[in-house]
């Protein structure tokens, strides 16, 4: 239902979607990272692997009333209890290929335990196994 001011009605008693970026530029990865002081560097991490700290005039979130005081060019971020989010992005070119990269050594994992396993070895061992198992994916 809208209402009449254009507006979708959301029920007070609804969940409200805060982390969700409207209108990401499509040739951008968008994550958030925690900032957390117990583990210092990790945003640098991101940095050095491609990736930005958003700063660009994107909205976050539904509609909130401590939207206002949000300062125009500074990062986005979302309280998370003694850390902080920090919404960050990678170009998607790069993105996709960390995934590849990511995806090629779980294959040749996956190649590896299905060998050892057809000569009758527990994975990633010469001894020898018991049983059958199989690899599938979700999709």
């Amino acid at each position: 239902m809208d209402t009449s001011k254009g507006q979708k009605r959301i029920p007070v008693g609804s969940a409200r979607d805060i982390l969700t970026v409207a209108n990401p530029d499509p040739n951008y990865h968008y994550r958030w990272v925690l900032d957390d002081p117990k583990r210092p560097g990790r945003l640098q991490r991101f940095l050095t692997g491609g990736y930005e700290i958003v700063t660009d005039d994107v909205e976050v979130g539904q509609k909130a009333v401590d939207r206002s005081n949000k300062k125009l060019g500074s990062a986005i971020t979302r309280p998370d209890g003694g850390s902080t989010l920090v919404l960050m992005r990678i170009l998607k070119e790069w993105y996709d290929e960390d995934q590849a990269a990511k995806q090629e050594k779980i294959d040749d994992l996956e190649a590896t335990m299905s060998r050892d396993s057809k000569e009758g070895r527990i994975p990633g061992t010469s001894e020898a196994g018991y049983g059958t198992f199989s690899i599938e994916r979700k999709k």
